[in-house]
């Protein structure tokens, strides 16, 4: 009997030490608004990402080979003409295949014709000459654009003037929020980016034969650099 009154009493401050615990009110979940907020800038691109192929087939694989590889050098001479830096030429692709060869009655014969691509990618820093690079190479031997791709070489300020408009977005949003909800907002407590940038779309070209020496008509537009901001604010 003396023991179970002795276990009675050492429980009584654990029970206690709970009892103030639940009354401070631990475990609760903390009071905030959740808001995203968004920014962004539109700037003019400074420079240009252009992919160029040669392609060039045959009966025979040296041919074919000795044909690309003479038009690919016409057309990086066009492009050095120009007074683009080594640097900013790149061979990004090269391959050589077969497709059968069919007779008149649509059966594959034991002839092959051989495929040679070579692909090179070079990125202006004067969007002004794209025109005069697309034509040139053109006409040089190049029969295939693969791709055209505006951009900015340093994009860290466009992105943190749309960053600041973004978190100054997402203030706004929360202190309309608290007032409305008859609250006041608190500092904040966690902050996720989100940030994104468009750019043209591809512009393609695939020929047979190239066309004469004339400067294609581009256009560069604008990018927009976006950012969202996903912001949570403590309340009380």
């Amino acid at each position: 009997m003396l023991t179970r009154r002795w276990r009675a009493l050492a429980l009584l401050p654990i029970a206690l030490a709970l009892g103030a615990c639940s009354a401070l009110g631990l475990g609760q979940t903390d009071r905030t608004i959740a808001v995203t907020g968004e920014g962004s800038v539109v700037i003019p691109p400074d420079t240009v990402v252009v992919t160029l192929g040669v392609q060039t087939r045959g009966p025979q694989v040296g041919p074919a080979v000795a044909a690309n590889n003479q038009a690919a050098e016409r057309v990086m001479q066009a492009v050095t003409q120009l007074g683009v830096a080594p640097d900013d030429v790149q061979t990004t692709y090269f391959s050589i295949s077969t497709q059968p060869r069919y007779d008149e009655f649509g059966n594959a014969t034991t002839d092959v014709t051989y495929f040679v691509d070579n692909t090179v990618t070079i990125t202006l820093h004067d969007v002004s000459l794209l025109g005069g690079l697309l034509g040139d190479s053109l006409a040089a031997g190049a029969n295939s654009v693969q791709s055209v791709s505006y951009t900015v070489a340093e994009p860290a300020a466009a992105l943190g003037s749309a960053r600041t408009q973004a978190l100054a977005d997402a203030q706004g949003q929360a202190e309309q929020l608290a007032s409305e909800s008859g609250v006041t907002l608190g500092p904040i407590l966690t902050v996720t980016e989100n940030t994104g940038g468009s750019q043209p779309g591809l512009m393609r070209y695939g020929g047979e034969t190239a066309p004469a020496a004339s400067d294609v008509p581009t256009a560069p537009g604008t990018l927009e650099y976006s950012v969202q901001l996903s912001v949570t604010y403590g309340i009380r």
